[in-house]
């Protein structure tokens, strides 16, 4: 099954998942982030701080409404961290909502803590582990099975507290009896629904944030519920668990003989580091209460974050639990109580020093002077980013520096080749950008200009009603009578950095032989206008000779007419 779901999102240059997943079990692949499930421990981190909400927890609460809805037995294990990070200063009201939702009963996880607790306390009276940590926390056990599977020795077998209530459960009221458990973990899904060794205790799990917004849903308001007391007696000093030392406290109450040095860490980095000292055998006889999340289990990912109310939960923990063993009945076998665990490290080939070489190369990095180790793609170090690229894990282009380096590259290639002039100003038009044609035309170097202003060179009347209005302006011809220039300006408001882009194009040469062209043009119809002044000049005169003739001839016709009359009678 997949926990935790990866949608297609715009991850190319974020990288962000893989920046804080520490075992690195993201794959980039064509600008996509995807899990490696083999690598993944299912801590949930990376869909806490996915800018783009693209990574989902695969959620069991329409299968919970389902068991409900068809009348089931559903029994709530709900997590202590409860206390503080359901938004109520009287915690048990949801004691109540859950009922109203349908549940059968509400118990408390910490119900089977008490049967954990004192299989922590046997394993130290015995003595006989090197070192013991503790395996509450199911993110740890798979870090340490995938990642460090040589400190296997060192977990403790026993089974987590949620397991051990949902097998308590079933036994007291039956194994037809639906366990839901309600806690702040992804891995805990996990450990209920897809491990071999703890399967079968827990039906379903949900997270806080899953309840919160299912009560909206269903307009149960916590402040109008009743506050209940929980179905089970109190746990007393296993409350503690969510909260740093509270597990360390809890056993030193079950009268566990100290042969081991207590120690209380959390954080995955801090973790880690502790793993890390283990495996070179630099520690002995320590008694190890790890925990993924920083600052405990109420900080997990399956709760708002943004409340803060890790702080609050974990005050109202340390108020509320009483430290004293409860002395509860043991209801599980010893034998129930006990697991084990498998290596699943993925063995990944790693390249020689010459491929590693070659791939540095492909993005820009030939020597050791160019390799900036900035961590923005999500490795420490190029060399690792080189590594995941031999493996498949990552591409070259998720370098940013080097998408950067290009990018401004080929800018510059582009603005200091223009035949115009490019400059950029602020909205005081000091010179922020002054290309090669700028430098030609204005006598200066980019050097010197990016110290001065635009009026230390032309007018900047246009300019300052561009930054004024925000509007464009598109070929606003104007001479520059100082340059002996004709120009034509375009000045682009950039809304986005409150800047202004000027992109002059110098048309002096296209004006002149746009002046000789006309000159000739005029020329030209003088000319022909001389020539037909001339022609009607003549015209004239051949008119008044035709008039001439012409009259003497119908004179002459006349005569010979009234002659000719004149013979016939």
């Amino acid at each position: 099954m997949e926990v935790i779901k990866f949608q297609d999102a715009n991850c190319a240059h974020c990288y962000k998942c893989l920046r804080n997943c520490d075992v690195k079990a993201i794959r980039i692949n064509d600008g996509q982030a995807q899990i490696v499930r083999e690598m993944c421990i299912f801590c949930g981190h990376c869909m806490e701080i996915c800018p783009q909400k693209a990574k989902t927890l695969e959620s069991d609460l329409d299968y919970v409404k389902q068991m409900l809805k068809r009348k089931e037995k559903v029994v709530v294990s709900l997590d202590p961290s409860y206390c503080g990070l359901i938004s109520n200063n009287k915690p048990k009201k949801i004691i109540d909502a859950l009922l109203k939702l349908g549940f059968t009963d509400v118990r408390e996880t910490a119900e089977g803590a008490d049967l954990v607790t004192r299989e922590y306390a046997r394993l130290i009276n015995e003595g006989k582990m090197e070192n013991i940590i503790i395996s509450h926390c199911p993110a740890i056990v798979y870090l340490i099975e995938k990642h460090y599977p040589m400190l296997i020795p060192y977990l403790a077998p026993v089974i987590s507290p949620m397991i051990a209530h949902g097998r308590m459960i079933k036994e007291q009221m039956g194994a037809h009896v639906k366990v839901v458990f309600i806690g702040p973990c992804v891995a805990k899904k996990m450990e209920a629904e897809d491990d071999r060794t703890t399967v079968g205790a827990v039906d379903a799990v949900l997270e806080f944030n899953e309840l919160e917004n299912w009560l909206k849903e269903e307009g149960i308001d916590l402040d109008a519920c009743e506050e209940l007391e929980f179905d089970n007696k109190d746990p007393m000093v296993n409350q503690l668990y969510p909260v740093p030392t509270g597990i360390v406290r809890a056993v030193s109450t079950y009268g566990a003989d100290s042969k081991y040095i207590n120690m209380s860490v959390s954080s995955i980095k801090s973790c880690r580091e502790l793993f890390h000292i283990m495996k070179q055998g630099y520690l002995s006889g320590v008694f190890a209460e790890v925990s993924l999340c920083a600052g405990g289990c109420v900080n997990g990912p399956g709760v708002n974050k943004s409340r803060g109310f890790r702080f609050k939960s974990a005050i109202s923990i340390e108020h509320n639990a009483c430290l004293r063993n409860p002395e509860l009945p043991r209801v599980l076998p010893e034998e129930r109580m006990h697991r084990g665990f498998t290596p699943m490290q993925v063995i990944e080939q790693l390249p020689g020093e010459k491929q590693i070489k070659e791939i540095l190369k492909t993005i820009g990095r030939s020597n050791s002077d160019t390799e900036f180790n900035c961590g923005a793609c999500g490795y420490a170090t190029c060399r690792e980013k080189a590594v995941a690229i031999y493996q498949g894990k990552a591409e070259a282009d998720m370098c940013l520096i080097r998408t950067y380096e290009n990018t401004r590259s080929m800018a510059n290639v582009v603005i200091n080749n223009m035949p115009s002039i490019v400059l950029i100003t602020d909205q005081d038009f000091k010179i922020l950008e002054f290309n090669r044609m700028a430098e030609k035309v204005f006598g200066t170097t980019k050097r010197e200009a990016v110290k001065t202003y635009l009026f230390d060179y032309i007018e900047t009347a246009e300019f300052e009603e561009a930054m004024r209005t925000h509007e464009t302006k598109i070929h606003y011809k104007k001479k520059w009578s100082f340059y002996e220039m004709t120009v034509l300006e375009t000045i682009v408001y950039l809304e986005d950095s409150d800047h202004l882009l000027a992109i002059i194009e110098d048309i002096t040469a296209e004006e002149a032989q746009e002046e000789k062209q006309m000159l000739r043009k005029l020329n030209s119809i003088r000319m022909a206008q001389d020539v037909i002044d001339k022609q009607m000049v003549t015209a004239q005169k051949i008119a008044g000779l035709l008039g001439e003739t012409t009259a003497e001839t119908k004179a002459t016709l006349t005569q010979l007419r009234e002659y000719m009359l004149e013979d016939e009678v």
